[in-house]
């Protein structure tokens, strides 16, 4: 499963990257990259902690909730610079972001839905 996931995030990569060159969106590959490497970062680090959640005795979904919610913040976090900046730039970089995770975020679910 992991396996699929860094060829995901690859696959993901190259196809941002290529639309920024097609569209001729005004991010580097710098911004693409940190937007790329803080998601992988997020999506390969909390799963860890969803499983020790769902193995417990008792399983709490609060728990598991709570982890999706620290995603949000981290997310939030990551963003709240370019939020705060009122340029065009900046508004390009968030919705590349948010086109980005939630690409992710549909593939985690599939793989969660195919275990």
């Amino acid at each position: 499963m992991k396996k699929n996931k860094v060829v995901f995030f690859l696959i993901l990569l190259a196809i941002n990257l290529g639309a920024i060159y097609l569209f001729e969106l005004p991010l580097t590959v710098k911004m693409v990259l940190t937007i790329h490497g803080f998601l992988f970062l997020v999506f390969f680090l909390t799963p860890p902690i969803q499983n020790k959640i769902s193995k417990r005795k008792k399983p709490l979904p609060l728990l598991s909730l709570g982890v999706n919610f620290l995603r949000i913040i981290l997310c939030v976090i990551f963003l709240l610079p370019n939020i705060l900046n009122n340029t065009s730039v900046e508004k390009n970089y968030i919705y590349n972001f948010f086109f980005v995770y939630l690409f992710a975020l549909f593939f985690e679910i599939l793989l969660r839905r195919k275990k």
